[in-house]
């Protein structure tokens, strides 16, 4: 009896501590989050490639034979600085969905391991993440 209850002890102690474990791996939940900041826009091979095109293939196909969808990410990239233990300046960068994010994670990589963290900068860029052939 007293090993039963001891397994079931100990059962319910690693179900409680790995709960949220799998959420990680769900759309919007843990870990970096770059997706939910894509947008999307189809464009001809003319002149309204300057101004950003139409919202979807559909809409471009209506008024055009051919277009391009074009999917980017935006994030944000920080770096951070801070000083090892022998007095030397060391850089940690880090990328995230928000500006917070971003700073946020890289101050926490840096601290973990270094001391006097400061963000020196956060940029917002864009990466091209598929494009395809609206027909």
């Amino acid at each position: 009896m007293k090993s039963l209850f001891g397994f079931i002890l100990v059962t319910l102690m690693a179900t409680s501590a790995f709960a949220g474990f799998g959420d990680m791996f769900k759309p919007g939940r843990g870990g970096p989050s770059y997706g939910r900041n894509v947008t999307c826009s189809a464009t001809d091979k003319g002149w309204e490639e300057h101004w950003g095109g139409h919202s979807d293939c559909n809409s471009c196909l209506k008024k055009h034979g051919s277009c391009t969808e074009t999917c980017s990410a935006e994030y944000y990239s920080t770096t951070v600085k801070g000083r090892d233990y022998r007095g030397y300046e060391m850089t940690v960068e880090s990328r995230g969905a928000s500006r917070y994010e971003a700073e946020r994670e890289a101050l926490r990589s840096c601290n973990y391991k270094y001391s006097d963290c400061r963000v020196i900068s956060t940029n917002s860029q864009s990466e091209t993440v598929s494009r395809r052939s609206c027909k």
